[in-house]
């Protein structure tokens, strides 16, 4: 009895073949792409379930490569960047989760002449901002120094002033300084202390040589109390030294 014949199965043929194609490739100039001609070739790889478009998916896979390198370079780039591109496609590359293979593929790109001069243009307004924020940055961080610099110690207000503008000092330059640290008092805390120091200056002037010993000495035991008895004695040796040009207890001139 003859035996019924069995139908043999098999995968497809692999297909193979080229690509040819030019097209935009985003640069870092907004508005003007390389442009960019791709040739290559492609073949698929043994499988029981070919891809229906073997040419479209090594073509997108080509230009993807190609693409993510041209959008961070400029049109000047041209030759550096394709020669980046061609390095990575220079050698066959199986294309992840589907049966095909990008046997090889060359690129070359070009850009026409209007196109180079916005993208230089385009670079130095880049350059130019760059250099404007980082002025902006720098006269913003000399005006916090100088800030606090003065809060610390507004006498070096008046120097400053001569050094910068020496031109505009007049009768007016004191109370011009007086409105500008009391203003920016209100805008830096800490040199309120300073504010503070000055009341109790003017509250003190009026007052009798007894009185002002007693305050003296009451602030001088407050700061003790607050564990500062270094500072506690350097109130009273201040207190206890009478300003130079000013006639001491015997009569003599202190010095």
């Amino acid at each position: 009895m003859r035996r019924p014949h069995r139908r043999k199965s098999g995968w497809p043929a692999p297909r193979a073949g080229s690509i040819d194609i030019t097209c935009p490739a985003p640069s870092t100039t907004p508005g003007h792409p390389f442009t960019l001609t791709l040739a290559g070739a492609w073949e698929e790889l043994p499988s029981p379930r070919p891809h229906h478009t073997p040419e479209a998916t090594a073509t997108h896979h080509a230009l993807t490569i190609a693409r993510n390198i041209t959008s961070t370079h400029t049109l000047a780039d041209s030759v550096p960047a394709a020669a980046h591109i061609n390095t990575l496609l220079g050698r066959p590359i199986d294309i992840p989760h589907i049966p095909v293979r990008l046997t090889w593929a060359q690129v070359s790109l070009s850009a026409d002449p209007e196109a180079l001069t916005a993208a230089s243009r385009h670079e130095r307004h880049q350059r130019e901002e760059e250099q404007r924020r980082a002025e902006q940055r720098r006269h913003l961080d000399q005006a916090r120094a100088l800030r606090d610099t003065l809060m610390n110690d507004p006498s070096l207000a008046l120097a400053y002033w001569y050094a910068t503008a020496p031109h505009t000092i007049d009768e007016k330059t004191l109370p011009r300084l007086e409105q500008l640290h009391a203003q920016a008092a209100a805008y830096a805390p800490q040199g309120r202390w300073v504010l503070l120091a000055g009341l109790l200056n003017t509250f003190a002037e009026d007052l009798t040589g007894e009185a002002k010993n007693h305050l003296i000495e009451s602030a001088a035991l407050l700061t003790d109390r607050y564990g500062h008895p270094d500072i506690a004695r350097q109130i009273r040796e201040l207190s206890s030294s009478p300003p130079a040009g000013q006639p001491v207890p015997n009569g003599e001139t202190a010095r």
